[in-house]
């Protein structure tokens, strides 16, 4: 039970970072427009960026994944938690400096930025930090 508790808590937000990897480089023109509308980075950024968050992503929510599977909970979550939080402080950057900016997390159904967003992404990464230290 408890094991199982760690595996649903690391394997929720490793999903979740798979999932977006994979939407945002399926749709990274439309990645592309929100990060060119946060006004964040300079234009020979915004290709680097856009290919690199997301395969990031992917990689670190498929090794979170294969890293509980062979029982390396804390490995698991020493990648997950520093990802979302990175995350989570990028968006706070993006909504401070931009109007009403889409986040581009899930590609096409992306919503604005707003605080829901940056306590989604500090909440996926406490997740996996909690099991390891409730469970």
């Amino acid at each position: 039970m408890i094991q199982g508790m760690q595996y649903l808590a690391i394997g929720i937000p490793a999903s979740v970072a798979v999932i977006a990897g994979v939407i945002k480089l399926r749709f990274r023109r439309e990645f592309a427009t929100a990060v060119v509308a946060w006004g964040v980075l300079p234009p020979r950024g915004i290709q680097p960026f856009t290919t690199g968050l997301p395969a990031a992503e992917v990689a670190t929510g498929l090794a979170a994944i294969g890293l509980t599977l062979m029982g390396r909970q804390v490995a698991a979550v020493a990648l997950l938690a520093p990802l979302f939080l990175l995350l989570a402080a990028g968006q706070a950057v993006i909504l401070r400096r931009s109007v009403n900016p889409s986040c581009g997390c899930f590609g096409r159904t992306a919503g604005p930025i707003g605080t829901g967003t940056i306590v989604r992404a500090a909440a996926l990464a406490l997740l996996p930090v909690a099991a390891i230290i409730v469970f």
